[in-house]
């Protein structure tokens, strides 16, 4: 049994895995926060309808959801960089690796939440947002009022897998050279040949943290209906 796996190991190599854990939090905060924002601004872009920004919008976000995550951080991190210094800006390559990341994670993030904002706001019956309109409301009152509290209440389940997905997807960072805890592994794994155990590891940190997020989502969910029944009560 030892000579396949040392329970030992794993366990003495847990809390070395579990420091880089720090890695994954920020850029997931990093990706969630850059994320919606950039989506806000895009869903607000593609429900109105705004000319030539609709179209750059529109293709962006067929960009990034319709092409596999690594090619974009791939292109981010390798292809960017050269494009610029073609463009004259030769001291691109010395900016950290980790700002890549951050750069294409949130714009990756902020496809997806683009169209689970402008989805939800869709979502909510155009006869209340008249209605509001007839009773004198403007438009900023009713849709502060009416529609919003509606669309975040729709948007909060699928914001949530979003952010549970781009926690796991920080798994790939190790492919640009960001030390996290995957590529944490890789290293102790090459000097210890033991790569089951500590794979293990980072499995069952990311499976706490997925519990974790995935209770906090449920509370937010829980909480977000009760304001809303309490609204309408």
């Amino acid at each position: 049994m030892g000579t396949y796996f040392d329970l030992t190991y794993l366990i003495k190599s847990f809390p070395i895995i579990l420091s880089y854990v720090h890695i994954t939090l920020l850029i997931t905060a990093v990706a969630i926060t850059g994320g919606l924002a950039i989506g806000s601004i895009v869903a607000l872009i593609r429900i109105t309808k705004i000319l030539i920004l609709n179209t750059i919008a529109a293709i962006y976000v067929s960009f990034f959801r319709g092409t596999p995550f690594l090619v974009q951080l791939f292109l981010t991190y390798f292809g960017l960089p050269e494009l610029m210094q073609k463009l004259g800006f030769q001291e691109i390559r010395e900016l950290p690796a980790l700002l890549y990341v951050f750069i294409v994670y949130s714009l990756h993030c902020g496809a997806y939440t683009a169209e689970i904002i402008r989805s939800a706001i869709l979502a909510v019956d155009k006869g209340q947002l008249e209605a509001a309109y007839a009773i004198g409301m403007g438009p900023v009152q009713a849709y502060t009022r009416i529609v919003l509290p509606q669309a975040v209440s729709l948007a909060i389940p699928p914001l949530c897998n979003t952010v549970i997905s781009m926690l796991k997807a920080t798994s790939l960072v190790f492919n640009v050279g960001i030390i996290d805890m995957m590529r944490k592994a890789d290293l102790m794994g090459a000097n210890s040949q033991r790569n089951l155990e500590l794979y293990i590891d980072v499995a069952i940190i990311y499976i706490i943290l997925v519990f974790i997020f995935s209770k906090i989502a449920y509370l937010i969910e829980k909480n977000q209906r009760g304001l809303l029944a309490n609204k309408h009560a």
